[in-house]
């Protein structure tokens, strides 16, 4: 989704604020001036979507010659500690959204906040003025405040050492910037994925890091597996699981290949068995399994145990549906689930990312689970997807994990893509097609296997620090002026040529645009460039060319379905070794 795009969404969503609380007087008051209504009801729009906030009015201090200091709030953390949310905001309309965030405008920002901390801030506003005197009393308490910089432009780390510096100040004191990429990669969770974004107005724990206490039913003891490695299995109440997800929410499924749904009917009739028959819960449930870095040892008359670095990789959806039961419940069908109802935990020792992801592959085998599923949550797969959500070409790292799709905007499987850039951009055909048979003989996918596991493994090859999705999003563009009218399954392109020919069109088009312009051209972004704006001529006079080359080179072939990897070879080996000239293409 372009940003320009992105911002019609909210801007539209902000028109609507608008007209719901018409009778609000700051609204009223700014009625011919829609800048500074838009402003205002940005702040209504971030407090509801990531604190579902609706009583905005004790929270916003805009008043008369007071706009420094936008929201100030204050919540009981998971922990049950009071945290405050100190929010300035900078609104901007749709020509300035694409733009950088301005360094000038977050550096007034973090001095006006260290103006705030020193108490040294001169208030007209009645309202702020009492929030920060609570404020005060809150850090003379030891109390946490965090700071957030909300912006409706792109930030791109211009102020990083600034907010480093404000940051190292004090150890209670936290610093946000949330731009308009975060809030579209927060917006498609929570719209297009049914997931529940990580809210910038909670303090989050990493599971991982933290130490963490598990209240344990020792009814019949837990049993302890010996050999060939250590591990638990024991009984937790819904209580325990409701605290764990509560302090930890969707960070405890980190190396989960699925991360629960919001709305699913597996989890509502999770939900009804745990409310209406809870006593049957254990028989319909298949239970949690959990690793951790370090197993504690457990007495048998043990009630509480604590475990160093937790994460759920099967049972997502078993404890998330746990938890909306059990938050919606009241205190005598609580009473009633803690009585009746026992989920089975199993809990490993960590035995390394390659032991971990195999018990995470072998636990989740009972549901179809591709090698992709396993790779979903690796750094390169998050930041090739959030740079996806940039374009209309959306990167599926997981497979259905877009519930809904808006108008406009495609979604393609990084299995597809992972094959394109290959062909494409490492101009290796090839192997995608070796990666094809011998997936269709053992069903592994070599693109998402390490060679570590197999010899013939891509994925260190295909996703590594030089990954980038502008490359990527160039040779599909290609791609998809190549399928023209064809609408290829996955599987289909495989019976084509087509991955020969994308790595073939590179090498003629990379020849043809220095031949035009200069050897600092920049191939992929002229191809994003010229696909956009739809003008596509130039790509398909290039595959004219392409075409018109190998049947002078091989008579009586077809190029689509008919082209063997000598072929290739002997084609790709002249077409590296001829000129190719502007008039060629032209």
């Amino acid at each position: 989704m372009f940003t320009k795009d992105f911002y019609g969404v909210i801007d539209a969503e902000l028109d609507l604020l608008i007209q719901k609380y018409q009778e609000d007087k700051i609204i009223k008051k700014h009625k011919s001036a829609i800048n500074n209504q838009k402003s205002y009801v940005l702040l209504i729009w971030f407090l509801d979507f990531y604190g579902r906030i609706s009583n905005y009015a004790d929270f916003i201090t805009d008043g008369d010659n007071d706009s420094s200091c936008d929201i100030v709030l204050d919540t009981i953390n998971n922990d049950g500690n009071k945290v405050f949310y100190i929010v300035q905001s900078k609104w901007n309309n749709a020509d300035n959204a694409e733009k950088e965030t301005n360094k000038d405008e977050i550096l007034k920002a973090i001095n006006d906040f260290e103006t705030i901390l020193r108490d040294e801030k001169k208030i007209i506003n009645s309202k702020l003025k009492e929030k920060l005197s609570e404020l005060q009393l809150h850090l003379k308490a030891n109390g946490e405040v965090k700071f957030i910089f909300l912006s409706l432009s792109q930030y791109k780390g211009n102020a990083d050492e600034n907010i480093e510096s404000f940051r190292n100040q004090d150890i209670k004191t936290k610093f946000e910037v949330i731009d308009i990429n975060r809030i579209r990669t927060d917006y498609i969770d929570r719209k297009y994925k049914k997931i529940t974004p990580i809210s910038p107005l909670k303090i989050h724990k990493n599971p991982e890091e933290s130490p963490i206490t598990l209240e344990i039913v020792q009814k019949s003891g837990c049993v302890k597996i010996e050999k060939p490695f250590e591990a638990y299995m024991f009984l937790l109440r819904p209580k325990t699981i409701w605290e764990l997800f509560n302090t930890y929410s969707f960070s405890l499924f980190y190396k989960n290949v699925r991360n629960p749904l919001l709305q699913s009917q597996f989890n509502s009739d999770i939900e009804n068995t745990a409310i209406d028959n809870p006593s049957y819960f254990w028989y319909y449930n298949n239970g949690i399994t959990a690793i951790t870095y370090e197993l504690p040892e457990i007495g048998k008359r043990a009630e509480k145990i604590n475990v160093i670095g937790l994460q759920i990789i099967n049972g997502a959806q078993t404890v998330y549906a746990i938890y909306r039961a059990y938050e919606e419940a009241n205190n005598t069908q609580r009473t009633t689930m803690n009585n009746q109802i026992f989920v089975t935990l199993r809990l490993l020792q960590s035995g390394g990312k390659d032991f971990d992801l195999n018990v995470t592959r072998y636990t989740n085998s009972q549901n179809p689970v591709q090698d992709r599923d396993f790779r979903a949550n690796d750094d390169v797969q998050i930041a090739l997807q959030n740079e996806s959500y940039k374009t209309n070409i959306w990167y599926e790292k997981r497979r259905d994990e877009f519930r809904e799709m808006p108008k406009g905007t495609k979604k393609v499987s990084n299995s597809l893509m992972a094959n394109i850039y290959l062909a494409y951009h490492l101009q290796n055909p090839v192997d995608v097609l070796v990666n094809y048979h011998q997936q269709f003989n053992i069903q592994k996918d070599l693109n998402f296997i390490s060679h570590k596991d197999n010899k013939n493994g891509l994925y260190e090859i295909i996703f590594n620090k030089n990954t980038s999705y502008e490359d990527m999003l160039a040779g599909f563009y290609v791609f998809d002026i190549l399928s023209g009218e064809n609408s290829y399954s996955y599987e289909d392109t495989f019976k084509t040529n087509i991955y020969h020919l994308l790595s073939l069109f590179k090498t003629i088009f990379t020849k043809y645009l220095k031949a035009k312009y200069d050897d600092k051209i920049n191939v992929n972004k002229y191809i994003i460039k010229i696909y956009e704006k739809n003008e596509k001529q130039i790509i398909l006079k290039t595959f004219d060319f392409l075409y018109q080359f190998i049947k002078n080179q091989i008579k009586n072939i077809n190029i689509i379905s008919q082209f063997s990897i000598e072929n290739y070879q002997i084609i790709f080996d002249k077409i590296e070794k001829i000129k190719i000239t502007i008039e060629n293409i032209e």
